[in-house]
């Protein structure tokens, strides 16, 4: 079997300049139009020069200013603007805000106007201290850390020449800031009901609260009773049984400091050691 190539014909001739003629005016009007918007996100009209910072009360605001400046600077991929007021990373900066001051409980980005971004800032308040067991080697030794309502250790604290806050110890040994110590609701349930622990003694004198890796609390008290009970328990039955106790035979008109340690980890049943 034999085969020639016949030459192409005028009409498919004629049909493929006109597809490569429209593939290139296609192309041409592409670049034109993505040229044109590229362009657009570099209007004056359209440029962030303002930032307004509110709520800002531990860190200065004009600190805050310079840090989301920072990151307005530059652009995406050598093209596109990040100061551009549709295109500036708001999600970036919001994040990079509370990983860099961990005080920060929450900073909302959001554009007021064409020219102008608000930074709203929520700083922690704290609630008690997180102070590292005698064994770490990743944060400060002899060095305590604030705790926000949440139980998130935040900040270092300072020296208080007085107990100013309530002392917790636990299983936290991260030297990254932000810290969650135990889980958010575990925390809010004990703290409430240390305070009415001690809102019932009130003449006593807490040390520190401490939960081990068996999830048991443990009081310590200044006079070195310690008061022992089971963190997932109800709280209102713990405090229940505590105020049981205290009005029992052994306690009734007794110090706490006439015993060496309470375990109300054991439902109706109460262990407890005198002093001797």
């Amino acid at each position: 079997m034999a085969r020639i190539d016949l030459p192409e014909s005028r009409l498919r001739l004629r049909k493929r300049r006109r597809r490569v003629r429209t593939t290139v005016v296609l192309l041409v009007s592409s670049l034109f139009l993505l040229s044109s918007a590229v362009g657009l996100t570099y209007l004056p009209a359209l440029q962030i020069n303002t930032v307004v910072v509110s709520g800002a009360q531990t860190v200065s605001s004009s600190t805050i200013e310079q840090f989301v400046r920072e990151r307005l600077a530059g652009s995406y991929g050598h093209i596109l603007p990040k100061s551009d007021i549709f295109l500036y990373p708001k999600r970036d900066i919001s994040a990079a805000l509370k990983a860099e001051y961990p005080l920060l409980a929450s900073a909302e980005v959001y554009a007021v106007d064409f020219h102008t971004i608000a930074v709203a800032l929520v700083e922690r308040s704290p609630r008690a201290l997180w102070c590292p067991s005698s064994s770490s080697t990743y944060l400060s030794q002899g060095s305590c850390y604030f705790m926000d309502e949440n139980g998130v250790i935040y900040a270092e604290a300072p020296h208080f020449s007085e107990p100013v806050y309530t002392s917790y110890r636990g299983p936290s040994e991260s030297v990254t800031l932000p810290r969650q110590y135990l889980q958010p609701g575990e925390f809010l349930s004990l703290s409430a009901l240390v305070d009415a622990i001690m809102q019932k003694i009130s003449a006593e004198r807490l040390e520190e609260v401490e939960v081990d890796a068996q999830s048991d609390v443990r009081m310590r008290f200044a006079d070195g009773c310690v008061l022992i009970f089971a963190l997932h328990d109800e709280g209102g039955d713990v405090f229940e049984r505590f105020s049981l106790a205290l009005q029992s035979a052994p306690f009734a008109g007794q110090k706490l400091s006439q015993f060496e340690y309470l375990d109300l980890r054991f439902g109706d049943k109460l262990y407890y050691k005198e002093n001797k």
